[in-house]
């Protein structure tokens, strides 16, 4: 009896530790590359990433242990830059992984439903589907990226999905593990570098903004970018200081040359009515019309040199209406041909100076120094 009660004893015990061991589901921890520094930080090894180990909500992965672990672990992996060369894994590769099967699983339900959470976003993201889920359950170095070659992960419906879980109160965070895997395979992260995308910007409640370019060649491309940016502001600006400085020359000598054109056209039409103008006298002799200005004679007035009146005006050579007295007289004498020395000039004035010496006549001369003059007038 006491045999029969041990053996049941014991049948009972197995059955209980068996049932028991059933209903605990088994931590298989999370995957990363064999040697990695961070497999201390990721549990032990298996040969797959479960659903034991994920959490789909904000707030889980900074409150739950779970979600503490996951977040500690992709950290690490993204942070690191071990690459196993043999088998061709890298840290990064297993941490992008990661988070496209904490994605999966808690959008999709695949390969295990995680939480049981009803969403419109569900229905936007829906397409991307068969993507996400292609060699998600047989991860190796060789198809860690090959879903991003097919057709269904497009870049519009990525946007989507992404722009509609940030609209979400509890899973920003789904928005950011969608771009940090759209990013990589964009602009792949070569072996034995680092993530280009901090996991402090993934584990945010912010979305992460959508990337056109590669974000390790930024900084090695900015100072070129501001060197373009320079150019291409400084150029129009030195176009146009050249333009101004071209028409201003093109203006002064155009104005030049206009200016000297209307001053000949002018000195010349001057000309021409000078040349027609009957007006015009020699300058001094008259100052209006028919009013003539008495000529300066040498050393005196005309009574000085013994000259009638008639004859002292300037240029008026108009004949008087009848001889003079005077005039009488020449016309006599001259026709009777007596010749006497001319009388000299008397000078009435103290500042002309007077000869001291007479004037000898030159014997070559044939023409003597005197000339007939008439006798005084008797009065």
């Amino acid at each position: 009896m006491p045999d029969a009660w041990g053996a049941f004893r014991s049948r009972l015990v197995a059955f209980i530790a068996t049932l028991f061991l059933g209903l605990v589901p088994t931590s298989f921890g999370l995957l990363t590359t064999s040697g990695s520094p961070c497999t201390d930080v990721c549990s032990k090894i298996s040969t797959n990433t479960t659903g034991s180990e994920i959490v789909c909500l904000d707030k889980q992965f900074n409150t739950t242990t779970v979600g503490k672990d996951f977040k500690e672990c992709v950290s690490c992996q993204l942070d690191s830059t071990y690459y196993d060369s043999t088998t061709g894994e890298a840290d990064v590769s297993w941490g992008l992984y990661n988070l496209r099967y904490a994605f999966t699983s808690c959008i999709f339900d695949y390969p295990k439903k995680i939480v049981n959470i009803s969403t419109p976003c569900v229905v936007t993201c829906y397409s991307l589907k068969t993507a996400l889920d292609f060699d998600l359950t047989s991860p190796s170095a060789n198809n860690f990226d090959s879903f991003c070659g097919t057709s269904a992960f497009a870049d519009n419906v990525v946007t989507s999905c992404e722009t509609c879980y940030n609209e979400t109160t509890n899973q920003i965070y789904m928005a950011n593990f969608l771009e940090a895997v759209r990013y990589d395979c964009h602009y792949r992260t070569p072996s034995g570098s680092a993530f280009a995308i901090s996991p402090s910007r993934i584990f945010k409640e912010s979305l992460l903004p959508t990337t056109t370019s590669a974000l390790g060649t930024s900084t090695s491309t900015s100072g070129s970018s501001v060197k373009d940016l320079t150019l291409l502001i400084a150029l129009p600006i030195l176009g146009f200081i050249v333009l101004a400085c071209a028409t201003t020359v093109c203006c002064f000598f155009f104005i030049r040359s206009r200016r000297r054109k209307i001053r000949a056209r002018r000195q010349t039409s001057h000309l021409y009515a000078r040349w027609n103008d009957t007006s015009m006298s020699t300058p001094g002799m008259r100052h209006s019309w028919g009013q003539f200005v008495p000529q300066q004679t040498p050393g005196g007035n005309a009574e000085q040199w013994n000259v009638p009146a008639e004859y002292s005006q300037g240029f008026n050579f108009a004949e008087p209406s009848e001889p003079s007295e005077y005039q009488a007289q020449m016309a006599e004498y001259y026709s009777k041909g007596d010749v006497v020395e001319m009388m000299k000039p008397v000078f009435h004035s103290d500042n002309v100076p007077q000869m001291s010496f007479p004037l000898e006549t030159d014997s070559k001369d044939k023409y003597p120094d005197s000339v007939p003059i008439p006798p005084p007038l008797h009065e």
